[in-house]
């Protein structure tokens, strides 16, 4: 953990880390993406809750003793269910963070009505996610794990040329290190599309953010999701898909924390009129 203001617990029987919740504003609750736990999120959720904003950011099934191994078999609807269960342990509805599949998670989560607003990062969109041609060759050799079904790990030449473009190499080996296996499974429902979200059923605030480098979800289809849910859009350059590590992410944190207070003071506790 990167912050003195960060707890380690468990929540709904996942590892988790938390920071303390400011009375009168909504809990974060931060929602990671594949192939990694809740950790990635420790920037964020620390600059957040010096910021004044606290929550909590839960690992989820298939990763850090938590079954089925390698994450076998899972769906992005056990994903759901695994932050559902986060969320009905907390006392009033959140504010959710979700970054790429997370993102994804979100607006399930949102078309729900189970949030106040919603924030994604880089966000896996609710249609096909499709490879971009600077990716393709790296997509490849996972294909055939992806249309099994079967858990994989990209290798790190993969991970560094499409996930980490715009973080310096130095540090490629250790978050290669840190990646879990991720079920094929949730990635073949992404590339074909086959989680849907009905906008008209959200009536949450919603910030869409991406990066301009981003090799795994593109800029046009950040406008895409943007564009669906009537969202604030917000494109950075010099930026990729790792948003929430990479250099200059405190930036982006920020902003997101300015959007959220316009919200808050737009009284974020009412949902968005139909």
């Amino acid at each position: 953990m990167s912050s003195d203001l960060i707890s380690e617990i468990v929540i709904a029987g996942f590892p988790a880390h938390l920071t303390e919740v400011r009375k009168g504003r909504p809990p974060l609750v931060y929602i990671h993406g594949a192939f990694v736990d809740h950790q990635p999120f420790d920037g964020w959720l620390g600059e957040l809750a010096r910021l004044g904003w606290g929550g909590v950011s839960a690992s989820r099934s298939g990763r850090l003793g938590i079954g089925p191994a390698s994450a076998q078999g899972l769906t992005i609807n056990d994903y759901v269910a695994d932050t559902l269960k986060v969320i009905d342990t907390l006392d009033e509805a959140p504010v959710l963070v979700g970054h790429s599949l997370g993102g994804l998670i979100a607006q399930k989560l949102a078309e729900r009505g189970k949030c106040r607003a919603a924030i994604l990062l880089a966000p896996a969109p609710a249609g096909m996610l499709t490879a971009q041609p600077v990716a393709l060759p790296s997509y490849l050799p996972m294909l055939p794990s992806i249309m099994a079904g079967r858990p994989f790990l990209p290798p790190p030449g993969t991970c560094s040329r499409i996930v980490l473009n715009r973080v310096p190499k130095d540090y490629h080996a250790a978050i290669h290190g840190g990646l879990v296996h991720e079920s094929g499974k949730v990635y073949r429902e992404m590339m074909f599309g086959a989680v849907k979200v009905d906008p008209a059923k959200v009536k949450c605030p919603m910030l869409v953010i991406g990066g301009e480098d981003d090799r795994i979800v593109s800029p046009a289809l950040v406008r895409w999701t943007a564009r669906r849910y009537g969202a604030d859009l917000r494109l950075y350059a010099g930026h990729a898909h790792l948003l929430i590590g990479e250099p200059g992410w405190e930036k982006i944190a920020t902003g997101a924390v300015a959007w959220l207070e316009a919200q808050v003071a737009g009284n974020v506790t009412k949902l968005r009129a139909a």
